[in-house]
């Protein structure tokens, strides 16, 4: 009962303390897909009226304006697209091109230390298609969402009193 009445005390105190926060949120209409961008997340914006990328952290939100790194201010109604990163297949190409790279040349270089033929066919075809693979997942690493009819962007307060 104490451990209730601590945790009641310090989540009225802390809503009471704490600030309200500023964030972007992209989402799609008629679906539950949202992606939010809070103050000093990485984000790549494209602009309308100059057809710019702007790529940096998120350093200041306001009513209508956001700041992209410490000089860049751009108009809420002039995003035309926003770039989204996605780390797990950034992770998996790295392990796939570090997976094939690695067993072509552990396997070379056993069959180097066994005075066996260097390079076989199949650890090329194995080691190549590993390869391969991670240089596929290339084009999934970023998304580009362009705001319009199906993507929303909106600068929320979130309030927490």
């Amino acid at each position: 009962m104490k451990k209730l009445i601590l945790v009641l005390i310090f989540l009225t105190t802390s809503a009471i303390i704490l600030p309200a926060q500023k964030m972007i949120v992209l989402e799609k209409i008629g679906t539950q897909r949202r992606y939010g961008f809070h103050l000093g997340d990485n984000i790549k914006i494209q602009t309308l009226s100059k057809h710019q990328i702007v790529k940096s952290y998120l350093w200041a939100l306001t009513d209508s304006t956001l700041t992209i790194g410490p000089r860049t201010t751009i108009d809420a109604s002039d995003v035309g697209a926003v770039y989204k990163d996605f780390h797990f297949p950034k992770l998996m190409t790295k392990f796939f091109f570090i997976g094939g790279a690695g067993y072509l040349i552990l396997d070379s270089f056993n069959n180097l230390i066994n005075k066996q033929r260097v390079i076989n066919p199949q650890t090329l075809i194995i080691s190549g298609s590993l390869i391969g693979v991670s240089l596929a997942l290339i084009p999934f690493h970023q998304w580009k969402y362009k705001i319009g009819i199906r993507w929303k962007f909106k600068i929320m307060d979130i309030d927490l009193n």
